[in-house]
């Protein structure tokens, strides 16, 4: 949205639906970023829930994109699934760095991270790659991921350990 000054009040203009099935944001621990945005576009990751009996490996994650200036929402694409599904741990996260190259991560609960790469700068509908596990069987949960100025990613998680295991 581009919000407008008027007589002063804010404007924000009509609300998009992005999903009638998003899974929701895991907001208590991190806080994921689900938008990032340049220029006049917007990229939002999100996760949404499936039906009970569906077979899924986890919680469908989406990124698309909304241009601000055509008011327009872009088809979502599909960068992968975190298990178990619908579990609203799951949240993904997405960032951008300094050459426009969308990073995003499928979150998961309990379970490695997958992390895709946009094909083209500033653009999610381009596709991404492949998505990948983060680290061998690594049980993550609350995603944090930022990109620096030196276009280095930094990924922030809690690890699961267990059997006598420490930090």
């Amino acid at each position: 949205f581009t919000p407008q000054k008027r007589g002063g009040n804010l404007e924000l203009g009509e609300p998009v639906l992005v999903s009638p099935r998003c899974i929701g944001l895991s907001d208590h621990s991190g806080i994921p970023s689900s938008l990032v945005s340049r220029g006049p576009r917007i990229h939002l990751a999100w996760g949404e829930a499936t039906e009970t009996n569906e077979k899924v490996p986890g919680v469908p994650t989406f990124v698309a994109t909304y241009d601000r200036e055509t008011r327009t929402l872009g088809k979502p694409v599909l960068i992968g699934y975190g298990p178990p599904a619908n579990d609203v741990h799951n949240s993904p996260c997405i960032t951008i760095d300094s050459q426009g190259y969308l990073h995003a991560l499928v979150g998961t609960h309990g379970r490695t991270f997958k992390y895709a790469r946009s094909l083209k700068p500033n653009d999610s509908a381009g596709g991404f790659t492949p998505a990948e596990d983060v680290g061998p069987d690594l049980k993550q949960t609350y995603v944090g991921l930022v990109c620096n100025t030196r276009d280095t990613l930094h990924l922030v998680f809690r690890l699961w350990q267990g059997h006598g295991e420490r930090f």
